[in-house]
């Protein structure tokens, strides 16, 4: 399989089927011990389910009995291993609904337009929720486009790798009922983003994947998105014109991509990070916020709902450590705050004394209770900022240093003694990090994660 078609199928939601090799028909139960038959229908039903397309259809050859539990089990199609003609041959045989369906073999961009249009005809007669389409026969087809027949009423999830964008332009309201839309390694236009946006009025999550040329701009005017997720994609603009649910705006930034990120409307926004202070620029309402001598962050600046912030640094590089106190004081109510050093592109040219003359800052001095420093490789220009935030947050109650695997544990632990905490309830603790709960797309994608950066 091509890397970058592994890569893409790995940031789409997993299969709702086993992945498993079908049970063997050589079992070493006899017939009277069929302990399986005298299951109830309900999980039977269940069982079924949870197979592959191929396997789920071959169990109406059993008997009279297995073959009225299929036609009554949802269906959950996935193409791997099927032929196109199986794929057809499923749809027409089955009569009941379509929970989900995953398409990615190599035949899908080779298929005649009538047979793709009567696959995503008969997905949408019969309900389908979550559909994951992707051009599995990258790189060889590389411009393939989906049908506009894709759109349909009943879709509650869409994810979409390795194709253009399908043209829906000439189609009424396209995704009615969507709540989530992905778009991995696709290309989709400005203007096409901007015209189906307002054509998802139930959409929460939004996601772009390893994105390169398309889209450029991300322009939020959406009363309903709750959470924008742009992944290692090259953006230039990320903009939340009008987005009065949004709460969570998640980036992870990619080397070279510079996204200016402009925060107009978003009275709900609660989570925003990775924002890279080397990379992207921020601009709040009117205000760009930028290093300048003397320059004050004003109320209309601010973003007082902001409860968690996470930012990439690299301490090394003076421009960047004058912004840090900036940036913190845009959003003057945070509560939990996470630092990611990143090594200097140059010699360090910072002057450690720089946070002794930092001014009150509201949220480090009042709310926040949180603060984790990552991939700290013990420098003096990380600790003193580490430093200031301990002798400064007064509502300070966890403190996690992560240290780099070249930095000495023990020579950060005690140079960071909590003896050196304003504020008396604070636990500091310096460790390794644990690499299985770092910070990947799935915790960025993930709702129920109350904090998506939380190691």
């Amino acid at each position: 399989m091509d890397e970058t078609l592994a890569t893409v199928l790995s940031y789409l939601p997993p299969p709702s089927v086993s992945t498993t090799a079908s049970p063997s028909s050589s079992s070493t139960a006899s017939d009277d011990d069929d302990r399986i038959n005298c299951l109830p229908d309900v999980l039977l039903r269940n069982i079924i389910s949870r197979l592959p397309t191929k396997d789920a259809a071959r169990t109406t050859i059993l008997s009279s009995r297995w073959r009225s539990l299929w036609a009554s089990t949802p269906l959950r199609l996935d193409d791997a291993g099927l032929v196109p003609t199986a794929v057809t041959a499923a749809l027409n045989s089955h009569p009941g609904s379509v929970t989900s369906a995953r398409l990615s073999s190599e035949h899908l961009a080779y298929q005649e337009p009538d047979v793709l249009d009567s696959w995503f005809a008969s997905l949408s007669a019969k309900n389908v929720e979550e559909l994951s389409v992707v051009n599995g026969s990258w790189p060889a087809e590389c411009e393939w486009r989906p049908p506009p027949s894709l759109g349909c009423a009943s879709l509650r999830r869409v994810w979409l790798g390795l194709c253009q964008f399908p043209d829906i332009s000439g189609l009424a309201p396209a995704f009615p009922s969507l709540q989530e839309l992905g778009i991995v390694h696709c290309s989709m236009q400005d203007r096409e983003l901007h015209a189906v946006l307002p054509r998802c009025p139930e959409l929460e999550r939004l996601a772009f994947v390893l994105t390169q040329d398309y889209p450029r701009y991300i322009h939020i005017w959406s009363g309903s998105l709750q959470s924008l997720v742009v992944w290692r994609s090259m953006v230039r603009e990320v903009h939340l014109d009008d987005a009065p649910n949004l709460e969570r705006l998640l980036l992870e930034p990619i080397g070279g991509a510079s996204t200016h990120v402009k925060i107009i409307n978003a009275p709900r926004l609660k989570i925003f990070g990775y924002f890279d202070v080397g990379l992207h620029q921020l601009k709040i309402g009117p205000t760009v916020i930028k290093d300048g001598i003397g320059m004050k962050v004003k109320p209309n600046a601010m973003v007082r709902t902001l409860k968690t912030l996470a930012l990439k640094v690299q301490f090394g590089d003076e421009k960047q450590v004058k912004l840090v106190p900036l940036l913190l004081r845009c959003f003057p109510c945070l509560k939990t705050l996470y630092i990611k050093s990143s090594p200097s592109e140059s010699p360090t040219n910072v002057d450690v004394d720089f946070w002794d003359q930092v001014g009150h800052t509201e949220c480090v001095t009042s709310h926040i209770k949180k603060f984790v420093f990552e991939a700290a490789r013990g420098e003096d220009t990380e600790l003193a900022f580490v430093k200031f935030v301990m002798e400064r947050a007064q509502m300070l109650e966890e403190m996690r240093v992560f240290v780099d695997d070249g930095c000495s544990r023990d020579v950060v632990l005690s140079r960071l003694s909590s003896e050196g905490c304003v504020s008396a309830d604070a636990s500091v603790v310096v460790e390794r990090q644990d690499m299985s709960h770092a910070w990947s797309f799935g915790r960025a994608s993930n709702m129920s994660q109350c904090d998506p950066f939380g190691c």
